[in-house]
């Protein structure tokens, strides 16, 4: 063109040389570029720049680049426009003409491996097209604008492809000097990207501005009020030395600067916050130009009720020629069937050709009669053996009956089939040949196949079970009799097909086992139910085949359907009358139907009935019913895909739209990968206009499928695919693992491992390539079928052999070494939570589950083959970091799956125990292991919740009356004592953290640390002894002020029996158990009962008092055994003489004086003495208490007939049972006279208090029948004695089998679970506490910002072929904070305070640093167009880094080019950038 002009002429320089650098031009108006070139280095280019020449410094000199625009034609393009690609060579290669390509464009996007680019582009001005917004310089002297975009997942997500062109410019504002700016907007990119932004300048030293001397500056405004800032991401501006070229505005620009006269340095107007607050809404206008997107993309999630029945699921008709064939066949073998006894030899031996070649090509095609006819005679002719005799060559006779039986196989797959099959009496033919002697095995198992594969059809099924016919009864008699394995399996496969027809048959009403069986029966099919070929059935094999074309499960279904399956599940879960187990059972059956293509075509097909079992399981509530609707809504998606459906756009952008939501993303990794589903997705990649929903799609379920080998056969050609699509470029890691033939090889895993090994000091970024190689490993190790019945297993050797690979190769060290790295880099893992919610965490989860479950089978197959000889516990550790960062994770199956894993991972180091005990306790691997486990739990804080929950799930549970009563009741007691045994070895250990753990507030923590004393406790006596002492001491070092919640804490666990006899053996001052270091115990009864009696905190005296109840209740005991005595029984329930005195002295004197306490404290005093009244032990002692305190009950009458409404008040009540039972005689030897009662209560005649109680009327006429009669002499009560208790160790080995281990729960007013909030706020001096508590070097303020700047790094972000970066190159910080590579932004100074985010993975939320968000204050623009001042901590931070805080501006030239490590904190410039609202991440 004549009017070629140069538009761009600069340099972009980036730090970092090892990775895929993106960079961005943008021109203030529309162009049409006709000639990109590359400057090498060194070579001089001169024009009408300042100055007159400037060098190239292109770097490296040889590398491939391309060239995208923006297309402004194309206003609705979801992406940027090729330009065309360069493979520059230095002085050879440095051109691309692009006259060819006349596009519209307002921007040019770099991409190459490149460090240092000299560009120059030529074009012309085109006024075509609407201007964007012509952007002017903000000072009379020449500056320079250098944006850095730096993408993020919801930044490349929320772009909208129908966006007007003005989208594209950043919001510049108009000043008055001139400046030409050049910002970006990037195709979906994968790395941050830097904008350069040039504009003339005056600098006389413009020939160095190749040096890469950067300075950071503020936007600079005028007094005009900005306009709106359009939908674009935020940005960061820079300044560059490197002046810029030429532009038709700069002669307008710099007319317009000489027009105005210099006025100084301009000022803007300081806004108000609500002037801030308003700067970031879009205008209404942009609201309404992306209308039509919102409309589009709703972020209501869909209908789940809404599901159609899809057409014709079957095969398709075979195709025109192949029909033409068949019909070709089928003329001659009609004819030759008529006369065939009197045909030739030749003939004979052409039907059966002719047969062989109709089997290989017959499908289902349109018949007619004349068609129904021939094959039925056709089929007949094949299967009489007559005519197989009738071959006169002896091999065609053999074949003749093969090919009979092969067309009897072959006509299943025809709808008129089984009419066929039942006109010619097929089954019987077929069985009856299985059932002659001289038939070959391999014709008996083709005759089997065909008659298995003829069962799919219910009519034959009938024909079967006729019992007129009794074929059934001839296949059993086979089985019975045959001898040969193969026919055995054979037959056992086809007779399993035929009793779930008769289940279903014959069921109305399900139970739960028999439903259980229908569900085990569909999901071990494969394997119970098939036909295989060329196999021998045994216990051990390489391999179990699998036919895809011939999988059981369609039988099934076909059965299911037949009998109206879904009708009877319907109708189980909407009666109200349904056990809950069954309904429980329907909804797994449910998940294990929707798991499979089979299943899913069913449902699919019952949509009416569907719907009705979706609102029965409540589907808008999480849960089964939930996660069925969502596979039924994606497997609705893609069969419209799969059927070609003409509205397959809008089918495929509502999948995409599904990956917004949590459920809908789990069902699409969920349901893809199954069948040929993947195979109708990839062909859209292909489709300029759908592609991006369908790559969007494709790289959710690379990344977070476990269904590896989707990728096997489809890797290559996805990665051709990558080359065009950025999203799927994101995913190229996982592709190339996955592409390579070499790492599917059972024999040979090393490759593998080495990709392992090789990527596990980055793990904690979660790269691809280390997530496939895991999941490749496991699918190669574990069968991902999981079809295997547990009763009949199948064991495949080619997995066995994979492990023992794996091993060999010293998978072990690089998976703990995986676990090792993330773990270590989650410090704490509940800081990253809020980041671990979305994507992120599913991408953590996909990498640790292969990681664990494959550490836990090389771990138990050592474990097995080494037993005591093993001694490695080098994966401990991890394993215990990794279930605190899952225990961080959002709960779902997966997760729980992965909590489980880790579990049975550690307990396989229980499995390695002498048989005959004669091992070290102490230097076992489970001792070692449990020391682990303790050391992590008292560790940090941070580690009590998990650390806990994973001590109770370590150890056994409580025991059970249904465990104790089984015929495994030794075995099971035996495991505690084994627990109890090594448990002992970590005394110290254990002791030490349970005292720490005792005086937690932590309601919490209080709960968890109850539930593991109880399983401690439950184990043996020297662990029960050993919780006791801990919660004794407990009490003994609390002060009266802290107390509340080891006191809680042991009114929980007395309710334990195991416990409760604990506590009574060590307050016990006689026990057989004490030991000279016990004697302290027996006193806290007694300062316990002065806290009751002293202590004005009323939470306190609930717990004592409950304490006292649990202690006082003879129903509760270790020891109850019928036959045995109720004084023994009674010795080991209550306490013993001197605690009891103790207890009712405090008890009575509450009674005393009882005005001073809580109505409900007096209650449970007297609950107490009513349980001790209840037997003359009891009964005696509460007599002694009450003689001894004469006034106590009548203080208690006097205060109760006070009361208000005492008729209705509970207390009233109490009192007067206590009195009544005092007297009363049918439950005991012992009891009261009434004379002795009137003695107690001081009673009188007239005017007493108990005669103003209504409730004790009965009383008060017998105390003045009393009155009345003679007074004889009262016989003195002699003291009941109990027998001596037995040992603690004794009563454990007595225990009864019945115990439930637990008395009746508490009121709810005094649950544990409200003991632990503190009753009043108290302030604290955290900084005094912190010195008081900490090292003296420890730095708290330095150790918390390093801490809360960490966050989870990003592979998102990394090069598409990670080249290992040099270490010496990585700072300290870097290794601190994240192991992700450098960023391309320059050293901002860290503002204090200022929140920090980084991106998560791609479309995922954006996780944040932990720290105190940014306030209206730090966030706001600068007020000033000077720069901002440096505050002192500023000040030092630059001048450490090597930068130079003094100069013109207050910040020099600072270099970026790694003059100084990245601070931890990566900030953007000062002043606050524009954040757009919040889009779904699918939007681009």
């Amino acid at each position: 063109m004549d009017n070629t002009e140069l538009l761009f002429f600069d340099t972009f320089s980036h730090d970092i040389s090892e990775e895929l650098n993106l960079d961005l031009v943008q021109f203030p108006k529309p162009v049409y570029i006709s000639e990109v070139r590359i400057i090498p280095l060194g070579a001089r280019v001169q024009a009408d720049f300042p100055g007159g020449v400037r060098l190239g410094a292109t770097n490296p000199s040889q590398f491939e680049i391309e060239f995208f625009v923006n297309d402004l034609s194309k206003p609705g393009a979801s992406t940027f426009e090729s330009l065309g690609g360069l493979e520059y060579k230095q002085n050879i290669h440095i051109q691309l003409e692009c006259e060819r390509k006349q596009i519209p464009t307002d921007g040019l996007v770099l991409r190459g491996w490149y460090t240092t680019i000299t560009l120059a582009v030529y074009g012309t001005l085109t006024k075509s097209l609407n201007n964007p917004q012509e952007v002017n310089s903000s000072t009379a002297g020449s500056t320079t604008c250098v944006s850095a975009l730096e993408e993020n997942p919801k930044g490349a997500a929320q772009t909208p492809s129908e966006q007007q062109p003005e989208w594209y410019y950043e919001n510049q504002h108009q000043t008055n000097s001139s400046e030409t700016c050049v910002a970006a907007t990037p195709p979906p990119p994968v790395q941050p990207i830097q904008v350069v932004e040039p504009s003339r300048t005056a600098a006389p030293d413009t020939e160095k501005a190749e040096s890469a001397q950067w300075e950071e500056e503020a936007p600079c405004n005028t007094g005009e009020k900005p306009s709106k800032r359009p939908s674009s991401p935020p940005t960061e501006s820079l300044i560059s030395l490197s002046p810029e070229s030429i532009s038709a505005e700069e002669e307008e620009a710099e007319q317009q600067e000489a027009a105005e006269p210099e006025t100084g340095e301009p000022f803007e107007p300081i806004l108000s916050d609500e002037d801030i607050m308003t700067d970031d809404v879009p205008s209404t206008a942009e609201f309404e130009c992306e209308a039509q997107i919102d409309e589009i993309y709703a972020l209501m999630p869909p209908d789940l009720l809404s599901l159609e029945k899809p057409g014709n699921l079957e095969e398709p008709c075979v195709s025109h020629e192949t029909l033409l064939k068949i019909k070709e066949i089928l003329q001659p073998l009609s004819k030759s069937v008529t006369h065939f006894h009197n045909a030739s030899g030749q003939e004979k031996e052409t039907f059966v050709h002719n047969c062989e070649s109709l089997c290989a090509i017959l499908g289902p095609f349109d018949f007619s009669t004349d068609n129904v006819n021939d094959l039925t005679n056709i089929v007949n002719a094949g299967l009489d053996m007559d005519f197989a005799r009738a071959q006169p060559q002896p091999a065609y006779k053999v074949r003749h009956v093969k090919v009979g039986v092969r067309l009897a196989e072959a006509l299943c797959r025809l709808s008129i089939g089984p009419e066929i099959l039942l006109k010619v009496d097929a089954p019987s033919k077929l069985l009856s040949l299985c059932m002659r002697e001289n038939v070959a095995l391999p014709v008996k198992l083709s005759a089997l196949r065909a008659l298995d594969a003829a069962l799919i059809s219910p009519v034959i099924v009938q024909e079967f079970l006729n019992l007129k016919i009794s074929l059934y009864r001839k296949a059993l008699t086979m089985l019975d009799t045959v001898k040969l394995a193969r026919l055995k399996y054979a037959l056992s496969s086809l007779l399993r097909k035929v009793h779930v027809y008769e289940y279903l048959e014959e069921t109305r009403e399900f139970e739960e086992l028999g439903l259980a069986e229908l569900m085990n029966a569909y999901i071990c099919a494969p394997t119970l139910m098939a036909q295989p070929k060329r196999q021998l059935p045994a216990g051990a094999q390489m391999e179990f085949e699998r036919e895809r074309t011939r999988n059981p499960r369609a039988h099934l279904v076909v059965y299911f359907e037949y009998h109206k399956l879904t009708h009877h599940l319907l109708l189980a879960l909407s009666s109200p009358e349904c056990d809950f187990k069954v309904i429980k059972l329907i909804r797994r059956f449910l998940l294990h139907l929707s798991g499979t293509k089979e299943g899913l075509f069913y449902l699919m097909k019952e949509a009416e009935v569907v719907r009705l079992m979706l609102k029965a399981l409540k589907c808008e509530l999480p849960g089964a019913g939930c996660i069925l609707a969502w596979r039924l809504q994606v497997a609705q998606c893609l069969i419209r895909l799969r059927q070609n459906d003409p509205d397959d756009w809008m089918t495929l952008k509502q999948l995409h739209s599904f990956l917004v939501f949590p459920d809908g993303l789990r069902a699409i990794i969920k349901v893809a990968p199954l069948g040929d589903f993947m195979d109708v997705l990839i062909p859209y990649l292909s489709d300029s206009n759908l592609c991006e929903f369908a790559a969007e799609v494709i790289s959710a379920i690379v990344r977070y499928s476990d269904r590896v080998e989707i990728l096997q056969n489809r890797a290559e050609l996805m990665l051709d695919k990558a080359r065009e699509h950025a999203v799927l470029r994101d995913v190229t890691s996982y592709l190339t693992t996955a592409a390579q033939a070499s790492h599917w090889d059972y024999s040979d895993v090393s490759s593998l491992v080495a990709i392992v090994r090789k990527s596990a000091e980055k793990a904690a970024s979660l790269p691809g390539q280390l997530i496939t190689a895991c999941r490749i490993l496991h699918y190669l190790i574990f069968p991902s079928n999981n079809d295997v019945d547990p009763m009949e297993p199948y064991v495949e050797l080619k997995y066995r052999n994979a492990l023992t690979q794996l091993f060999a190769a010293d998978g072990l060290t690089a998976l703990v070494a995986v676990m090792a790295n993330v773990s270590e880099f989650y410090e704490q893992p509940f800081l990253h939570r809020a980041a671990l919610t979305g994507r992120r965490g599913m991408a953590l989860v996909a990498l640790l589950l292969p990681c664990v479950k494959l550490t836990r089978a090389l771990l138990e197959r050592l474990v097995k083959c080494m037993a005591t000889d093993f001694k490695d516990l080098t994966a401990v550790v991890p394993l215990l970091g990794v279930y605190s960062l899952v225990e961080a994770v959002p709960p779902n199956l997966v997760v729980r799956t992965l909590s489980e894993e880790i579990v049975g991972t550690l307990l396989v180091f229980t499995q390695a125990v002498d048989s005959d005990g004669s091992g070290n306790v102490a230097k076992s691997l489970w001792t070692q292991m449990l020391g682990e486990v303790l050391k992590m739990v008292s560790l940090s804080p941070c580690n009590f919740v998990p650390g806990l929950k994973l001590l109770a799930r370590l150890l056994p549970p409580v025991l059970t009356p249904r465990e104790t009563a089984t015929e495994d009741a030794a075995r099971v007691v035996g495991l505690r004592k084994l627990w109890s045994a090594h448990l002992q070895a970590q005394a110290t250990n254990l002791t030490e953290t349970l005292r720490l753990l005792c005086a937690t507030w932590n309601g919490e923590v209080l709960l968890l640390l109850s539930t593991v004393c109880k399983q401690l406790s439950d184990l043996a006596a020297p662990t029960a002894l050993l919780v006791g002492r801990c919660l004794l001491d407990g009490i003994l070092a609390a002060t009266p002020q802290n107390n509340i919640p080891i006191l809680a804490l042991i009114s929980d666990l007395a309710r334990h029996a195991p416990m409760k006899a604990t506590l009574l053996t060590l307050t016990s001052p006689a026990s057989r158990a004490q030991v000279k270091s016990d004697q302290k115990y027996p006193p806290v009864i007694e300062m316990m009962c002065s806290t009751l009696k002293n202590s004005g905190e009323v939470r306190a005296q609930y717990e004592i008092l409950s304490i006292f109840e649990t202690l006082c209740d003879c129903g509760l005991s270790l020891m109850q055994e019928d036959n045995e005595p109720f004084e023994k029984k009674l010795t080991h329930s209550v306490p013993s003489k001197e605690p009891l005195l103790s207890i009712l002295a405090a008890l009575i004197e509450i009674l005393a004086t009882s005005t001073k306490y809580q109505l409900d404290v007096i209650e449970c005093t007297l609950h107490v003495l009513l349980s001790l009244i209840g037997h003359n032990y009891g009964l005696y002692h509460v007599k002694s208490c009450l003689e001894n305190n004469p006034g106590a009950l009548r203080a208690l009458l006097d205060h109760v007939s006070t009361l208000e409404d005492p008729e209705t008040c509970p207390l009233v009540g109490l009192t007067v049972t206590f009195l009544e039972n005092l007297i009363a005689s049918e439950r005991r030897s012992l009891h009261l006279r009434a004379q002795q009662l009137a003695s107690l209560i001081s009673w009188e005649r007239n005017d007493h208090p108990l005669e103003k109680l209504k409730r004790a009327k009965e009383l008060v006429e017998t105390l003045k029948a009393e009155e009345r009669e003679e007074k004889e002499p009262i016989p003195e009560m002699l003291e009941p004695l109990l027998p001596t208790p037995e040992a603690l160790l004794n009563q454990f080995s007595q225990r009864c089998a019945g115990t439930t281990g637990n008395s009746p729960a508490r009121s709810t007013k005094f649950s544990f679970a409200t003991t632990s909030q503190i009753q009043a706020e108290n302030t604290v001096d955290l900084l005094a506490l912190a010195a008081e508590l900490l090292p003296a070097d420890f730095n708290l303020l330095a150790e918390a910002q390093n801490l809360c700047s960490k966050a989870p790094p990003d592979d998102a972000t990394q090069p598409l072929q990670s080249k290992p970066q040099d270490e010496e190159q990585e700072s300290r910080t870097e290794k601190q904070s994240s192991p992700i590579a450098k960023s391309k932004q320059p050293f901002v100074t860290p503002v204090r305070g200022r929140n920090q985010f980084t991106n998560s993975l791609r479309g995922g939320p954006v996780g944040g640093g932990v720290g105190r968000g940014a306030d209206p204050f730090r966030s706001r623009p600068p007020n000033t167009s000077r720069p901002p001042s440096l505050h002192v901590d500023e000040f030092v931070a630059l001048e450490t880094c090597g930068a130079q805080p003094t100069g013109p501006t207050g910040y020099n030239k600072l270099s970026i080019r790694g003059t100084c490590p990245p601070r931890a904190i990566n900030s953007g410039t000062r002043s606050r950038p524009w954040a757009q609202e919040t889009r779904p991440p699918y939007l681009r």
